[in-house]
């Protein structure tokens, strides 16, 4: 039996880069300096905190020399990062220039100080392919407000292909939070759940939209965060190096049929469980004929139409249509207002 994904947490301690300054020879030699350093066209830098901030200190800038220049960027894991997000730099001591602040800099034409700042944002989204350091999972940040009714599930929820108003939870209720996310898992729909009971006064009601048995979620540690991203057979996140094994050991667990049914089943039972205990109206459906009658009755929706129904996709030609929603609403609404 493989260790579940929740035993074997991926973590990373430390993020390891090569800063490469980039410029043309001068009869004025530039200098760099660096902890106290003077470094030439490389450096290494590891950061360890999130919000960890580097200064590099420019020195030989003269005035009137318009090939003074070096342009700033990152080298990690043989992928180019820009900086320009989050460096500033300071000017000092410069001729016929006043000091101050210049933001979004990643090109040095004057002497001062440079400031990049690791920010978490900067991370998620150059680091974890845009998983963020949070306690849900998801693309974007989710901003709910008063919303009543939460819709959970993968791109089949969040409509790709469709515009946002012909999604199922859109059909369903205008004023329905849309919880939808591409790619999404059965455990990663286990913690978006969890996080909307926790973080939300207003929720009344929740109603998943499971996919079939075919991802997993890993859990990492990156620096002092925890996040999560949903892992399938062929997904093409762009991890870390340090995260490969814990990878391929979601894959094993995805390909081991008798766990991964189990895993979904357990899923379906949290899910089920949380909004009972927090006096949630919980209604649970699935795409996957394999698996729906593992659903409780108590939550059990009719199950998602068969692509086959209608002819029509979405604009990639593989995703459902506005139809497949329009019906999947016929058939769920009865159940949903009775209650």
């Amino acid at each position: 039996m493989y260790k579940s994904i929740e035993e074997t947490t991926a973590k990373l301690k430390s993020l390891n880069f090569v800063l490469i300054f980039e410029s043309k020879k001068t009869k004025n030699k530039i200098n760099i300096q660096f902890n106290n350093k003077t470094i030439s066209s490389r450096t290494d830098i590891s950061i360890t905190d999130i919000g960890q901030k580097v200064n590099l200190k420019f020195s030989g800038f003269v005035p009137n020399d318009p090939e003074q220049k070096i342009l700033c960027f990152l080298l990690y894991q043989n992928r180019i990062l820009s900086i320009k997000n989050i460096a500033n730099f300071s000017l000092q001591g410069n001729q016929y220039v006043e000091d101050k602040i210049l933001y979004d800099c990643d090109q040095i034409n004057f002497n001062g100080t440079l400031t990049i700042t690791f920010t978490k944002h900067w991370i998620e989204h150059n680091i974890l392919n845009g998983a963020y350091l949070e306690n849900f999972v998801n693309w974007e940040y989710p901003k709910f407000t008063d919303e009543k009714v939460f819709c959970f599930g993968d791109s089949w929820t969040a409509g790709h292909g469709v515009d946002a108003d012909e999604t199922w939870p859109n059909i369903l209720d205008a004023k329905s939070f849309n919880f939808g996310s591409k790619g999404l898992s059965h455990d990663g729909i286990c913690k978006n759940v969890a996080y909307v009971l926790e973080k939300s006064r207003h929720v009344h009601t929740v109603i998943c939209l499971f996919p079939g048995a075919t991802r997993k979620l890993l859990t990492f540690e990156c620096l002092d965060k925890k996040g999560h991203i949903p892992i399938g057979m062929q997904t093409p996140w762009e991890l870390p190096t340090e995260y490969r094994d814990y990878v391929a050991e979601a894959r094993k667990l995805i390909m081991d049929k008798e766990y991964i049914t189990n895993d979904w089943i357990k899923s379906v039972e949290t899910v089920s469980e949380m909004c009972k205990d927090q006096n949630v109206k919980c209604w649970i459906s699935t795409w996957s004929d394999e698996l729906y009658n593992f659903i409780p009755a108590e939550n059990k929706l009719p199950s998602f139409p068969s692509l086959d129904t209608f002819s029509d996709r979405a604009k990639d030609g593989k995703h459902p249509h506005k139809k497949h929603y329009d019906l999947f609403v016929k058939l769920i609404k009865p159940y949903i207002d009775k209650n």
